[in-house]
């Protein structure tokens, strides 16, 4: 009986009071930071980059921007969501467009926007649908989307945050952005 008490007294010691206590912080502050919460634009683009670059070895994120590891020249460019025709501008408040700086080479689209309310989010959604329906007829006769894509790409709203992403796997990209978005 002493024994297990005394089993007990020291896992406790270790546990609570322990170097453990700082493993157990570390863990804590690491789960926190994969989840956190955003609330603009920037910074949700900015985690789903960081992504791509993780799970992508061509690709590093630095000085927000998507870069060729090997030669670090940008393989992707980011700009405003206002060079995109579909959107009334009045509805967003912030966003962004991730385009292959060559299309050829890599037929991918990420858009990520934030609308100024519960409106404008509805306006929105349906803006992205009409560039989902017209970038698919654009390009799908071009023989390169076949090896590329696995879909047309995903449309998701959430909150007042929306992303369009055409990827080899939006699904991941998706849960990053549902992941963050506050």
């Amino acid at each position: 009986m002493l024994l297990s008490f005394s089993c007990l007294m020291s896992i406790c010691v270790l546990v609570g009071f322990g170097p453990f206590a700082d493993v157990k912080e570390k863990i804590q502050e690491i789960k926190q930071a994969e989840h956190e919460k955003i609330d603009d634009a920037q910074g949700i683009l900015d985690k789903v980059l960081e992504h791509i670059a993780k799970v992508d070895p061509k690709l590093s994120f630095e000085d927000e921007q998507l870069l060729d590891s090997e030669l670090g020249i940008p393989r992707f460019e980011i700009s405003s969501y206002s060079e995109i025709t579909h959107f009334d501008k009045k509805d967003v408040v912030d966003g962004y467009v991730v385009q292959p700086v060559v299309d050829a080479d890599n037929p991918r689209l990420l858009v990520i926007l934030e609308a100024v309310d519960k409106e404008a989010s509805g306006n929105l959604n349906q803006a992205l649908k009409k560039l989902q329906s017209d970038h698919w007829i654009d390009f799908k006769d071009h023989g390169i989307w076949i090896r590329y894509l696995v879909n047309e790409g995903k449309i998701v709203r959430q909150g007042s945050f929306l992303i369009y992403v055409v990827w080899e796997d939006p699904t991941e990209i998706v849960k990053i952005f549902e992941q963050h978005v506050r």
